[in-house]
């Protein structure tokens, strides 16, 4: 997206890091957004994006555990951001209130069902369809 002029900073701020739990996490900026974020992907428009993938990984295989992908739009996009979360697996979620994979639509209390998808598919739908849908 850098070479194709969309993001005026691109992922060199991309971190691993191991979890207290012993999983690995992959970050570009903060898995908690705050403005401003100096090491998030930066888009043309404004809108900013920060990420946190969380994966357990057994020798060569891995397999995923989280993600939140969190877009902060620009001010004239009529939302203050887009949130995906995959949470963690957990006995007490209860999905009436809070399902495992949801998008909250810039409301931190608002969990809207999303379907679970590969962490390539969540930036796919950011870069070529939210981002543009409420920058454009």
């Amino acid at each position: 997206m850098t070479d194709r002029g969309r993001l005026t900073k691109g992922a060199r701020s991309l971190s691993q890091l191991e979890t207290a739990e012993g999983h690995t996490q992959i970050n570009v900026g903060p898995t908690i957004f705050r403005a401003p974020c100096e090491n998030c992907l930066i888009f043309r428009s404004g809108a900013q994006l920060s990420f946190g993938i969380t994966l357990r990984v057994d020798g060569s295989h891995s397999r995923l555990l989280a993600y939140r992908f969190h877009l902060n739009l620009i001010q004239s996009s009529g939302l203050r951001f887009i949130r995906i979360d995959l949470n963690t697996p957990k006995a007490e979620y209860d999905p009436m209130h809070m399902p495992r994979s949801h998008m909250h639509p810039g409301f931190e209390h608002v969990h809207i069902p999303f379907p679970a998808m590969h962490p390539m598919e969540v930036l796919d739908r950011i870069f070529h369809v939210i981002e543009p849908h409420f920058t454009s």
